[in-house]
C-alpha cells in the first residue's frame, strides 16, 4: 500500500474516534452544567476546552462553550473540524474505500454543517450526529475487507475530564454516558462512584471501550500489519503491547493506580502515534533518474 494512502487511512481512524467522543462529551457536559450549577460556569467550559486542547480564556458561558467545541473546519479538535478532516482523508482514499462509507461520512458532514446548532440546547444535534457516526463505523465493519487499509484505520482509533471530582453525585453518571457505557457499567453491579467509573473504562475486560481493549485492538491491529508484511521491526508493537500487558495484569484498582495508568495509557498513544508516522508514512523526495 502507498504510504500516502496507509496515512489517509489512518488518520481517517483517528478523526472518526475523535468526532464521536467529543460529540458525546459536549453533549454530556452541557447537560451536566445545566442541570447541576454548583460548579461555576467559567471552571465548568475550562474543564472540557482544556481536555479538547482547545483555546478557553474567552469563553464563559454554555452557550459560547457549545460554539467553540462545534467550531469550524479550519480546527481538527472540534467537532465539525475533525468531521471535516475524517471527510477530507475518505476522499484522499475514494477509490479504495467502499462506497457505502463514503456516502455514510458525507451524510454525516453534510447535516452538520447545513443544519443548525441551539447553542442553549444542543443535545438533539449532537445525538443526531452521534448515530450518523455510528453508522459510518457500521458500514465500516461490513464493507471493508480486512487487509491493510482496514488495520491502518483500526490502528488509528488509540481525554481525561474529571467529572466526579467537580460534580461528585452527577459526575459519574454523566462520564459514563459520554463513554457510551452507562448500560453496561450498571450491568456490571458496580458501585456508581467516581472510582468505579474510572476504574471501569480504564481496566475492565468485557467493556469494548475501555482503554484496556483499545490497547488489545491495536496490537491485534499492528500484528495483523506485520501478518501482511508491513511492519517497523517492532518497535510499535514493543510499544503497544507493553500498554496492553500493564492494563491487562494490574491487580490494583484504587484510584492512584488507575489514574497511574490511564496517564501512562494517555503518554503511550502519542508515542505509538509518532512512531506509525515515523515507521509507515516517511515522505521521499521526488526520484531523479540519470542516465
Amino acid at each position: 500500500m502507498l504510504s500516502r494512502l496507509a496515512e489517509s487511512y489512518f488518520w481517517l481512524g483517528r478523526y472518526l474516534e475523535r468526532a464521536e467522543a467529543t460529540t458525546r462529551l459536549l453533549a454530556e457536559h452541557h447537560q451536566l452544567m445545566v442541570e447541576d450549577q454548583s460548579v461555576s460556569e467559567l471552571l465548568a467550559c475550562a474543564v472540557l476546552l482544556e481536555a479538547l486542547t482547545l483555546p478557553h480564556e474567552d469563553v464563559t458561558h454554555p452557550d459560547e462553550l457549545v460554539r467553540a467545541v462545534v467550531g469550524n473546519e479550519e480546527m481538527p479538535s472540534t467537532i465539525i473540524g475533525s468531521v471535516a478532516a475524517a471527510r477530507d482523508n475518505a476522499r484522499a482514499v475514494r477509490d479504495s474505500l467502499s462506497a457505502e462509507t463514503f456516502e455514510a461520512l458525507n451524510t454525516a458532514y453534510l447535516s452538520l454543517v447545513r443544519g443548525v446548532v441551539i447553542t442553549s440546547s444542543p443535545g438533539v444535534t449532537m445525538h443526531r450526529l452521534m448515530e450518523r457516526l455510528l453508522t459510518v463505523n457500521g458500514v465500516i465493519e461490513w464493507t471493508m475487507p480486512r487487509d491493510e487499509a482496514f488495520q491502518f484505520l483500526v490502528l488509528g482509533r488509540l481525554l481525561a475530564v474529571r467529572h466526579d471530582q467537580l460534580w461528585p453525585s452527577a459526575g459519574p453518571s454523566a462520564t459514563l454516558r459520554a463513554a457510551g457505557a452507562q448500560t453496561a457499567f450498571l450491568r456490571s453491579g458496580a458501585t456508581l462512584n467516581g472510582p468505579q467509573v474510572r476504574a471501569y473504562l480504564v481496566l475492565d475486560p468485557m467493556f469494548p471501550r475501555s482503554m484496556r481493549n483499545c490497547a488489545a485492538d491495536a496490537e491485534d491491529g499492528v500484528r495483523a500489519l506485520a501478518r501482511l508484511g508491513v511492519s517497523d521491526r517492532g518497535a510499535l508493537l514493543r510499544e503497544v503491547g507493553m500498554l496492553r500487558s500493564a492494563l491487562e495484569f494490574e491487580i490494583d484498582d484504587d484510584n492512584e493506580s488507575v489514574d497511574r495508568l490511564a496517564e501512562q495509557a494517555r503518554r503511550a498513544a502519542h508515542r505509538a502515534s509518532d512512531q506509525v508516522n515515523a515507521a509507515f508514512f516517511r515522505q521521499y523526495g521526488t526520484v531523479v533518474w540519470s542516465h
